[in-house]
């Protein structure tokens, strides 16, 4: 174990509370100080652990404590200027999912963590789940005891996640000195970034890219269908198809408007069989005779999981698993299909980013609403 790391949460609502008391438990970790522009959630976080110090700008965060790394679990829009300014006090940064709501702001992530030498690792936590490194080898053709699928003909991806019409319009209020409209920040654009794509899915698509990728080019469809989503302005609903630069085609659907739906699963197909993984277990496997061949005892090695692994980057002076240049890529696959939807054709890989949004089809602004039809 390496020396205790003070260290810090940069929105502590949400998910950020819960980061606050896994720091404050961790025993290589000193949680020093939580900063939320709401002062009073701030002041709860820290009465909850430890009673920490609070500030409500992150400018006197940096200025006054003395940290080894900084969690950042703000809305979306934040996570590029505050791990830029990170970065300039040579604080480490373990940022949440997305990396950045566009590509512009990932490559100024990126430049800023590489000139400042700082560790900057993000949120993707199903990475560490062993049955997709199992998924992996398969589709990348790995010989020995997990075999091998053959050449990969189609993939196959479905990320269901439902949220209500109250989860958008109960989101926090953005903060009105970075220059944003006021408003919750969830359900739209210049503050999410997008809406199942960036928001739920955006894990799967960091597995899915991982395991079949990478993509040669993709089409894709949106709207935002469900009624209670009527007063947001991202999609809710998407389709899209691809190929692969290894030849394989493939398609992804994503939605939050089915409040009953199938597990969410994603299926690699090759010459030799497919393997199927759903909520993170190996559901099937045909590249054997039987069951008992392939149902292999997963065993986590020790350290492998989110926190412990960007702690171990830290005092080995090593990349964290998941680095920035490894983010950016689900981030360019939900780019490119955003970008496909606003300009309605093929995009090819590398993405040419700009940082425009589509004007979606909203199906339920076409009829009239009652205030129920929103929860």
């Amino acid at each position: 174990m390496g020396s205790v790391k003070n260290c810090a949460v940069i929105g502590p609502g949400g998910q950020g509370g819960g980061w606050a008391a896994k720091l404050s438990k961790h025993p290589e970790c000193k949680l020093v100080a939580v900063c939320d522009i709401n002062e009073k959630r701030a002041k709860q976080v820290a009465a909850a652990n430890g009673n920490c110090n609070v500030y409500s700008n992150v400018i006197d965060l940096f200025d006054k404590e003395k940290l080894d790394f900084v969690v950042i679990a703000t809305p979306h829009y934040l996570h590029a200027p505050f791990t830029i300014l990170a970065a300039e006090h040579d604080v480490n940064v373990l940022c949440e999912k997305p990396m950045a709501i566009n590509l512009q702001q990932a490559d100024q992530m990126i430049i800023a963590a590489r000139k400042n030498a700082i560790k900057l690792g993000f949120g993707f936590q199903h990475r560490f789940e062993l049955a997709h490194g199992y998924a992996f080898d398969a589709a990348r053709g790995a010989k020995g005891e997990l075999g091998s699928l053959g050449r990969i003909t189609d993939f196959a991806l479905q990320a269901k996640h439902y949220r209500s019409g109250v989860y958008y319009l109960t989101s926090s209020q953005v903060d009105p000195k970075t220059g944003v409209s006021a408003g919750q920040w969830r359900g739209r654009w210049e503050t999410e970034g997008a809406g199942i794509l960036i928001n739920q899915a955006v894990h799967d698509i960091d597995v899915f890219q991982y395991v079949v990728g990478p993509f040669k080019s993709l089409s894709a469809h949106a709207a935002t269908i469900a009624k209670e989503h009527a007063l947001i302005e991202v999609e809710d609903t998407v389709a899209v198809s691809f190929t692969a630069m290894n030849g394989a085609v493939g398609t992804m659907t994503f939605s939050t408007a089915n409040k009953e739906t199938t597990e969410n699963f994603y299926r690699v197909s090759g010459e030799n069989g497919y393997v199927e993984v759903r909520n993170n277990m190996i559901k099937a496997d045909t590249r054997y005779k039987n069951e008992e061949d392939w149902e292999v005892p997963f065993q986590h090695p020790p350290r492998h999981n989110l926190l412990e692994n960007f702690i171990d980057a830290i005092d080995n002076d090593t990349e964290p698993m998941i680095p920035p240049e490894e983010a950016r890529k689900s981030l360019e696959v939900i780019r490119a299909i955003l970008k496909s939807v606003n300009e309605e054709r093929t995009v090819y890989f590398p993405v040419k980013d700009t940082i425009s949004y589509p004007t979606l089809h909203n199906v339920s602004r076409d009829t009239v609403l009652k205030a129920e039809d929103l929860i």
